[in-house]
């Protein structure tokens, strides 16, 4: 859902920011106007820079307005119903008339001719039906061409081969895939995808009613219900709850027939490496206290995550494609029984990213000149150290040499993103990983051999949020 609201802000316009800015906001007091801000800020990127972000909170303050949630229920709480939508732990009605519709599975899975079909993700937003449909097994041996990466032929003859048709309100009709991906392996010097994924979107009038899916090739069938739920489920009703500097994990499990179906959620009003599409892959979550990868002992490497059971045993998931990744969360099948609770989840400390961004003007030297700035983040500071120069092939390659000081706090500064404005080639996101023995950072950078001076950006410092969580799930949930 808070996609939804980001994409409206895009969409509008000065006469609809006009529209919606009346002469006066909304009566509230201060502390709540304050609090409905900054989460605001925290939840806009920064490159969405077309309206100024007082505007932006006007806006939205005054849709919230309008939309009359204020008189019904605390500001805070309908804010986090319009930026967090948890799969799996209810769905709702939201207050700009949007329903959405959960998914009862009949029969989500089968297996047939040694390959496994598995439903994921279905739920329905107004008439739009959303699904995933997964398929693991020898499903297609490849030739050394439909191999290579950038080959189509491999996803249309899959589309071919597996073609899927949904059946509802009386009718058939094929669909056709939206987002798709393929897992191909080596098997004896051939090339067999053996695990192959894809999106379905499918309109419809009337969603609250019972849809079959059939693939081709197979007798079995995937069928789900959709029903519209009015009712949004709080977080601290998906099981155990556990709230430490602003930071909500939940954590829930169910005993099914193949394990127990675990989930977890996290909600910030802070962006975290974790759970951020932009930074998961990007920020380095180191666990608290190591700067490398390679002292970080492997047992603590493989256990920042982890559930154990009644008698202290770790229980471990039936294998990656038992593995959804949800808004805010994660889905895992893990092997055992109701005889394994009560159960113990425990996440290790999470690294936050900030929005601060910094710049220094910085002169080029012929070969190397030290340097005495400092950069102020919330959480640390950023100390340059020297700047060097070497002249090679038209350009001149520069290393800037700094190091990183956490302030003392729940929140210490371990990171932080670069970009030389004259740079002469610009990565999206650039960052020095480790540090060198001596804990200073190495960040390169090529310019022009003619630039005298440097524009030095330093942006998204990240950091870690040092308290852990431990969680205990008395009883499972009851089986949805």
């Amino acid at each position: 859902m808070k996609y939804d609201w980001e994409e409206m802000l895009d969409r509008l316009e000065e006469k609809d920011l006009i529209e919606f800015l009346p002469e006066t906001l909304p009566e509230m007091d201060e502390v709540t106007r304050k609090r409905i801000e900054k989460r605001t800020l925290q939840k806009i990127r920064k490159e969405r820079n077309r309206f100024s972000r007082k505007q932006i909170v006007a806006v939205l303050i005054c849709l919230v307005a309008v939309l009359g949630i204020a008189g019904r229920e605390p500001i805070q709480a309908a804010f986090e119903r319009l930026f967090y939508y948890l799969p799996g732990a209810g769905m709702y009605v939201d207050e700009e008339g949007s329903t959405l519709y959960e998914a009862e599975i009949i029969n989500g899975e089968f297996t047939e001719n040694d390959i496994h079909v598995r439903l994921k993700n279905v739920y329905a937003e107004n008439h739009t039906v959303n699904m995933e449909v997964e398929m693991t097994g020898d499903l297609l041996e490849l030739t050394q061409e439909a191999y290579e990466p950038d080959s189509k032929d491999k996803y249309e003859q899959l589309e071919e081969m597996y073609a899927v048709t949904i059946e509802y309100d009386g009718k058939q009709d094929k669909l056709t895939h939206g987002n798709k991906g393929a897992l191909v392996e080596d098997k004896d010097n051939t090339y067999v995808i053996t695990r192959y994924r894809r999106d379905y979107q499918r309109y419809v009038k009337n969603a609250e009613q019972t849809y079959v899916l059939h693939i081709a090739g197979f007798e079995n069938a995937l069928s789900f219900r959709l029903t519209a739920n009015t009712g949004k489920e709080q977080p601290e009703n998906i099981g155990a709850s556990q709230t430490k500097n602003g930071i909500t994990v939940t954590a829930g499990a169910e005993v099914t027939e193949e394990g127990i179906w675990f989930e977890y959620y996290v909600l910030s009003e802070e962006v975290l490496a974790e759970t951020d599409q932009t930074h998961r892959f990007i920020a380095i979550s180191l666990p608290y206290e190591y700067f490398q990868w390679n002292d970080v002992p492997e047992a603590e490497l493989y256990q920042r995550r982890y559930v154990m059971n009644r008698n202290g045993e770790m229980l471990y998931p039936k294998g990656l494609y038992f593995h959804d990744n949800l808004e805010n969360g994660k889905r895992i099948l893990y092997e055992g029984t109701a005889e394994d609770f009560p159960l113990t989840f425990y996440q290790a400390a999470f690294t936050g990213v900030g929005e601060e961004r910094g710049t220094v003007k910085i002169p080029v030297p012929k070969t190397s000149e030290k340097l005495e700035k400092t950069i102020d983040f919330p959480y640390g500071t950023v100390t340059l150290e020297q700047i060097q120069t070497k002249p090679a092939d038209g350009v001149n390659e520069l290393e800037i040499i700094y190091r990183i000081q956490p302030k003392e706090g729940k929140r210490k500064m371990y990171g932080v993103f670069m970009q030389v404005q004259e740079a002469v080639q610009k990565e999206a996101n650039e960052l020095t990983i480790f540090p060198e023995e001596d804990g200073t950072y190495h960040f390169p950078a090529k310019i022009s051999a003619e630039t005298k001076e440097i524009t030095l950006e330093l942006y998204d410092p990240y950091y870690w949020i040092v308290d852990d969580y431990m969680l205990v799930i008395e009883a499972p949930n009851e089986t949805k």
